[in-house]
């Protein structure tokens, strides 16, 4: 990769984590989006999104965590099988042609997603019991696609449990924060495990450094400043695109 790539490439990463760490998401989707701009490989792309989410939500873990947003026991349910779905995920060898349609229908998906959990309320359910019989299913099935794709799955999980009432609002980024990093984990393991992680320095160290500075701005001023509903509405149209982009391209 030439020098005026790895520069374009980090700089939009400083901001992308900046962003998405601001209201709780890790920004694997959108890395995943800048990377299939410039790099065909799909397991360098996987590996590298996979590094830049573990970064910026460990940060957004410990921050979410002494601001008391993120509550262990209400995040376990959703990760207890996740963790093993993605790892489960990332082993499998796909081709280059399903990798990207996969990713480009995940992506419209969860654009989609970001659509309407930003025109609907949030009445939060509140049966325990519940949630936990539900969460379960979810968190392993959301783990899997995260695996498969690349990404911590917490783009899945917020406007799911937005869109079905299942957790409150301030509770939802630190929940999703936890299942990105756990996923992300994982989906680095399976990786590994199959032979399939992709380093390449010094571009590694160039996007993971990037993504640090952008994430510890973004989670120390979380949300204080930047609206959590604009943002996400631009991180959907973002990613619509680039999602319609691969399907129409590799399908």
């Amino acid at each position: 990769m030439d020098t005026t790539a790895l520069i374009i490439i980090s700089l939009l990463f400083v901001v992308i984590s900046f962003l998405y760490s601001s209201v709780g998401f890790g920004g694997g989707s959108s890395y995943l989006a800048i990377l299939s701009l410039f790099i065909t490989d799909f397991n360098t792309i996987r590996t590298h999104a996979l590094l830049c989410n573990i970064a910026v939500v460990s940060i957004g873990c410990v921050v979410a965590y002494l601001k008391k947003f993120l509550s262990l026991k209400k995040a376990i349910p959703y990760v207890i099988f996740s963790v093993p779905a993605a790892l489960l995920g990332a082993t499998f060898k796909l081709s280059e042609r399903t990798f990207f349609i996969i990713l480009g229908g995940a992506l419209v998906l969860s654009a989609i997603a970001l659509f309407l959990q930003v025109i609907r309320p949030v009445k939060p359910l509140t049966d325990t019991k519940k949630i936990l019989i539900r969460s379960v299913p979810l968190g392993t099935g959301l783990g899997f696609l995260s695996g498969i794709v690349g990404i911590g799955g917490g783009i899945f999980l917020s406007p799911v449990l937005n869109l079905l009432n299942w957790e409150e609002a301030k509770n939802i980024a630190g929940i999703a924060s936890f299942f990105i990093l756990v996923n992300s984990i994982g989906g680095i393991a399976g990786l590994a495990i199959s032979g399939s992680i992709m380093v390449a320095m010094p571009f590694t160290l160039w996007v993971v450094a990037a993504v640090i500075v952008g994430g510890f701005a973004g989670s120390l001023i979380s949300m204080k400043l930047f609206n959590a509903l604009l943002i996400k509405r631009l991180t959907a149209v973002l990613i619509l695109i680039v999602g319609i982009k691969l399907l129409t391209e590799h399908f």
